[in-house]
Parts: C-alpha cells; sequence; structure tokens
C-alpha cells in the first residue's frame, strides 16, 4: 500500500501488549484439607513476560503445542482474563482498562454456548437489543442481522434451530453474534476445532475478509461459500452485481451518530484485527495468517509475518522441508528442541525477526486518533435495566415454549400426583375423629408435593446455565442482577398456575364442602409455597456447578425442613427452629385455614382415643398459632423466606461470575 493510500485511509489503530504474567495457585496433594488451607499456597506462572502487537488489517495465528498458553495468551490480550495477571494493554500507546476492552474487541470461544432452540435469525436478532444503541430502530436491527447472515454465508439457514446447524454454520454464527457490536478487534479461541477441513477454511477466510476488506462484494463471498448461497428463494440471480453490504458501517450519518458500534469516525475504513489460537491448521489455512505467534512453555518464541518465519527457522539451521505444512514443522522443531539451549535462541531472536514496527503514520495522529475513537466509544449507550429484565424473560418464556413437549409430559405426571392423592383421601368425608388425622394428612401432602416438585425442578438451573451467563455478563451483554430477577419472575406465574390446578383436583374430591373461598385461600398458600421452593431450589442449584452434586446435597436440608414442618413431631420440641422450615409456614397456614372456622367435631363416647372437640383444639394440640393474623403471617414469612434464599443464591452466583479464568 503506498503512502497516499494509507493517509486517505486514516492511521491504523495498533494494540500491543507487554510484559504480560499470568499466576495461578500451584495445585498441592493432601490428606488434609485444613492443612491445604492454612499454608502457605505457590503461585504457578502460566504466560511469562508475553509482548507483542496487532494492527487493523492483521489476521494473526497463535501456534503452539498442548498447555503452551495460547488460550491464556488470548484472554490475556482481551481483558477477557481474571485473576492475578500482569503488564499493559495499550491501544496506540493509550492504556486500555477492561470495560474499554470488551467495547472494542469480541472473544469468540471455542465451544459455542448460545441457546440451542433458538434460531440463527431470532439468536442474532434477539443479541441485537442487548449489543446495539437502545435508539437503534427495529427496522435497523433487523437489517443488521439479514447483513451479518448474508456476510457469513447462512442466509439460506435463517430460520433453521441452531441445534440443526452443522458445527461449522454454528462457528459462522457465534462469529456472526460478535460482530453485531462491529469490533474493532477479534480474539477466537479455537474457531476450527471440530470442523471439517472445508468449513473449518471457510471460517478462516472469513475472518480473513473481515480483516482487509471494509466491504463484502459478492464475488469475493462467493470465493468462500459457493455461487449457490447468493441466489434468491426463487433461484433467479438477486440482480446486484456487488453486494455492496456495509459488515461494519452504515453509510448515512445519523445511524452512525445513534449507533457508535456500527462505525468508528465517518471517515474510517473500519479493518479489523483478528487473532487466533489454533491447533494444527492445515497448509491453505495456514496461509490465510498475514503473521503468527509461536508459543511454548508460557512464553512467545516468535511474533511476526507467515512468509517470513520460514527465513526465521533457517537462520537457526532448521530448514522446512519441501511439500511440509509449515505449521507442522514450526511445532515439531519447538516440541523436538524443548529445554535445549536452540529453543532458548529461538526466544532471545523472536523480535529480531519482526520487521514490522509496532506502529505506522504519525504517532501524534494516530493517538489523537485512537482517543477520539474511544471517546466515540464511550458514547454508546445501552438498554435499560427494565428493559434487560423484560428481555430475559421473554427468552426464558420463549424456551419453555420450544420445549414444550417435555414441558407437557412434566406437567402430566405432576396432574398424575394430584389425581392420585385425590383418590386416596376421597374417603374423608365428615369432620370425625377418625377423620382428623386424614385431614392433616391430605394438607401435609399438598405442601410437601408443591415444594418438592418446584425445589427440585429448578436444581439443574445455574449448572447448565452458568457458561452463557459467565460469558454474557462478561461481556457486558446484560447485567447478572437482571438475568436473576428475570429468572425469579418467569417463575411466578408458573407457580401460581400449577398451585391452583394441581389443588382444583383435589380440592373438587375432598375438600368441595367448604365453599370457594377456602380454595382461593389454600391456592393462594400453595402458590407462595411453591415461589419459595423456588428460592430453595435455586439456592441449592448456586451451591454447585453440577445439578447431580446439588441434588445429592439437598437431603439433609430437606431432612431439617421436614422435621421441622409440624408433622412429624412437635413443633415445640425445639423452639424456634422451626422457624427454619419452608414445611412449617406452609402447613400451618393451611391447618389453620382449614380448621379455625372448626366449632364442634363429633366425638362419641365410647372413643377410646383422645377426643378433640375443635378446630381451635386441633391447631393447639400440633402447637400451630391461632392468632388472627397466623395466615398472612405464614404468606409473608414464606415470601421472606424466598427474598432470603435469593439473596444468598445472588452472592454464590456472582462469587462465580467473577472468580479467575476467562470467560
Amino acid at each position: 500500500m503506498n503512502d497516499s493510500q494509507q493517509q486517505q485511509q486514516g492511521p491504523s489503530l495498533c494494540l500491543e501488549w507487554k510484559h504480560l504474567n499470568y499466576y495461578v495457585p500451584a495445585q498441592e496433594q493432601s490428606n488434609y484439607s485444613f492443612w491445604n488451607e492454612c499454608r502457605k499456597k505457590r503461585e504457578l506462572r502460566i504466560l511469562q513476560d508475553a509482548s507483542g502487537h496487532m494492527k487493523t488489517g492483521d489476521l494473526i495465528a497463535i501456534l503452539g503445542g498442548s498447555g503452551a498458553g495460547k488460550t491464556t495468551l488470548l484472554a490475556a490480550i482481551s481483558q477477557r482474563l481474571r485473576g492475578n495477571l500482569t503488564g499493559d494493554v495499550v491501544l496506540n500507546g493509550m492504556a486500555m482498562e477492561r470495560h474499554q476492552m470488551t467495547r472494542i474487541s469480541s472473544f469468540l470461544p471455542q465451544f459455542e454456548i448460545n441457546l440451542k432452540t433458538f434460531t440463527a435469525y431470532e439468536h442474532l436478532y434477539f443479541m441485537s437489543h442487548f449489543k446495539m444503541h437502545r435508539r437503534t430502530t427495529k427496522a435497523e436491527k433487523r437489517q443488521r442481522v439479514g447483513d451479518l447472515l448474508l456476510a457469513v454465508g447462512l442466509r439460506d439457514s435463517a430460520h433453521t434451530r441452531i441445534q440443526q446447524l452443522s458445527g461449522g454454520e454454528r462457528k459462522r454464527l457465534s462469529l456472526a453474534e460478535e460482530l453485531i457490536t462491529d469490533p474493532i478487534f477479534l480474539f477466537c479461541d479455537e474457531p476450527t476445532t471440530g470442523l471439517d477441513s472445508f468449513s473449518a477454511y471457510s471460517v478462516i477466510k472469513t475472518l480473513r475478509h473481515l480483516c482487509t476488506r471494509r466491504r463484502i462484494t459478492k464475488h469475493s463471498l462467493s470465493q468462500v461459500y459457493g455461487e449457490d448461497s447468493f441466489e434468491t428463494a426463487s433461484g433467479e440471480s438477486s440482480g446486484c452485481s456487488s453486494i455492496e453490504m456495509e459488515i461494519v458501517a452504515k453509510s448515512h450519518e445519523s445511524l452512525l451518530r445513534d449507533m457508535p458500534t456500527l462505525g468508528l469516525l465517518n471517515s474510517s475504513p473500519n479493518k479489523k484485527a483478528a487473532i487466533c489460537s489454533i491447533h494444527q491448521p492445515t497448509s491453505d489455512i495456514f496461509e490465510l495468517f498475514t503473521h503468527i505467534i509461536l508459543m511454548d512453555g508460557g512464553r512467545i518464541v516468535y511474533q511476526g509475518r507467515t512468509e517470513q518465519a520460514a527465513k526465521f527457522f533457517t537462520d537457526l539451521g532448521y530448514e522446512l522441508p519441501l511439500n511440509c505444512n509449515p505449521a507442522d514443522f514450526y511445532l515439531k522443531t519447538l516440541a523436538d528442541n524443548q529445554g535445549a539451549q536452540n529453543a532458548g535462541a529461538v526466544l532471545r531472536a523472536r523480535y529480531e525477526h519482526d520487521t514490522d514496527g509496532l506502529y505506522s503514520g504519525s504517532w501524534l495522529l494516530a493517538r489523537s486518533y485512537s482517543g477520539d475513537y474511544l471517546k466515540h466509544m464511550q458514547s454508546f449507550k445501552k438498554i435499560r435495566w427494565i428493559y434487560q429484565v423484560y428481555l430475559l424473560m421473554v427468552r426464558f418464556m420463549t424456551e419453555d415454549l420450544r420445549n414444550i413437549k417435555s414441558g407437557l409430559i412434566g406437567f402430566g405426571f405432576f396432574m398424575i400426583t394430584s389425581v392420585t392423592l385425590s383418590l386416596m383421601y376421597s374417603g374423608i368425608g365428615g369432620l370425625t375423629q377418625r377423620t382428623v388425622q386424614d385431614v392433616g394428612g391430605s394438607l401435609f401432602m399438598l405442601s410437601t408435593e408443591m415444594i418438592f416438585t418446584f425445589s427440585y425442578g429448578v436444581t439443574y438451573i445455574f449448572p447448565a446455565a452458568l457458561p452463557i451467563i459467565r460469558r454474557e455478563v462478561g461481556e457486558g451483554t446484560y447485567s447478572l442482577s437482571a438475568y436473576y430477577v428475570a429468572l425469579v419472575l418467569s417463575f411466578v406465574p408458573v407457580a401460581f398456575f400449577k398451585g391452583y390446578v394441581f389443588l382444583s383436583v383435589i380440592y373438587a374430591s375432598i375438600y368441595y364442602t367448604r365453599g370457594f373461598l377456602l380454595y382461593l385461600y389454600m391456592g393462594l398458600l400453595m402458590s407462595l409455597s411453591a415461589v419459595a421452593a423456588v428460592g430453595y431450589g435455586i439456592f441449592l442449584s448456586s451451591l454447585f456447578e453440577s445439578d447431580k452434586m446439588a441434588s445429592e446435597c439437598a437431603a439433609p436440608f430437606d431432612l431439617i425442613f421436614l422435621l421441622f414442618g409440624g408433622t412429624y413431631m412437635n413443633v415445640d420440641t425445639w423452639p424456634g427452629l422451626k422457624y427454619m422450615s419452608l414445611f412449617f409456614y406452609s402447613n400451618e397456614a393451611l391447618m389453620y385455614k382449614f380448621w379455625i372456622d372448626i366449632d364442634t367435631i363429633d366425638c362419641p363416647v365410647n372413643e377410646d382415643h383422645p377426643c378433640v372437640k375443635s378446630g381451635m383444639e386441633v391447631l393447639q394440640q400440633a402447637s400451630y398459632r391461632t392468632a388472627d393474623y397466623t395466615y398472612w403471617l405464614d404468606c409473608f414469612s414464606l415470601l421472606l423466606v424466598a427474598i432470603v434464599f435469593h439473596i444468598v443464591s445472588f452472592g454464590l452466583v456472582r462469587r462465580y461470575i467473577h472468580r479467575s479464568g476467562y470467560y
């Protein structure tokens, strides 16, 4: 490129990382966990004094053996790494904070962690609400999504569910998601993992076009995805000799002003830079990269242009054989000389052979340009918190509707339980001494079934969703509080619906003589019990990263709740402990509403066992409260218990989100 062309396009953005070191606690084996906690922990350095740079227009491959530190370096440069990380990351000489880095870059993880029930179009359109400026219209979002699907060759698969896409298509969909914000820097962790050679080549070819071109034409895209990808549904040509599809900028000025993530500055060419960790690329994929970084033992041993690597190794005495994949040769050379003096020579000589230099053009102009760019990006405004909650609730409900078959099966078994209980207790009939225990047992089974059904029904939530939450919260897509509130609110209508439906079958068979008002009171109490049970279940879910562990460790909690629920032992045996039990509040409120208005219970003279003469005596015998406010106090207590569980659960989930490692 000559000087006039470079001046016309504007100064490059150069991202430089200096002396990056990353430390993790060393794992030491010991039979005594207490001793492990007390002894001073050693730290292991897995990234050692890594320095380098990348400029817009570069497509860089990070090569190295397993455990060389490729992913760690990628996460450290992109500021997606939490923990003991030292060193600096600067943009044209300006230090970059974590929140700034996530604004101007995107991180493509090795494994797809998007929702499988959405279609490709729905997923991108949904994410556009979070990632684009809040003043963006729906029409502009749809246009953006359509452009991205076309750019990554997924137009024909736009309405296919993600779970039905091939591995290569899912990779390209993940790439399209990251391009919504029009990032300047792309960080891709093993983007070709699990793909066949053609799909892998297509993904890297797409990245090459993003880094070297501002516009993608029909001709350039057809080279990657084939001519068939650019025909209309009727089979005719679209009539455009060149699809002037802006991947990273809109042409009209108002859109650039209102959506900073769709354009840098009005005069910017919007070229990108991408850096990928990659494992054993084929020779044709290797040739697509403009630069390579070789890593060994957490150190960068070479960084430079791809075509200069062969000379670099030749000068050190390692001749690249004919008809040999260069990537395989470089990795094999490093592996064969690990720990030898030659490996040290490679390390010492790496910067002498990097001929690109750090910056191009005027230093002052480049620094001013990056400063203006960062100010421009900071003016970006995401959607409000309440709208985040709304969108996440829509996502949860959409997932449930897409999984309606499994949901109906679960609901069917839930109702079978209701029918079974109604048949078992249908002979209760009138209120006699023999039916007092039956009524207490039926009410206890009502609350028990609701609490166990809802608590165990949500224990899987966080172990399954934590990778998605950690990534999307870490990327700033939405706040953790918005996600948690949306999750909790999405269960409230389900709790009330199932609570009243479950009760309806049993009430119609057993308690129908007591009137409709008691049905409403009992239904409200069961619904609140379900809400509290959701809090309890989410608490169990947040304790561990495995749903199996969460279910197994629920046993001691269940035992305590059942013992102090008022059925298996008198609640006054251990004063105060009854208030720890969900079952106590639920059983007490149900028993209170059922018995408080019963003035007389038949008490035959020839009965051998003790005789209770009124509902008040039944409550007193079970040590339940009989004050007028008892029912509403128990309702409030159930809500309070739910809130306490949710506060603790939120803290546990937040701890996982902010733990060390990359997201």
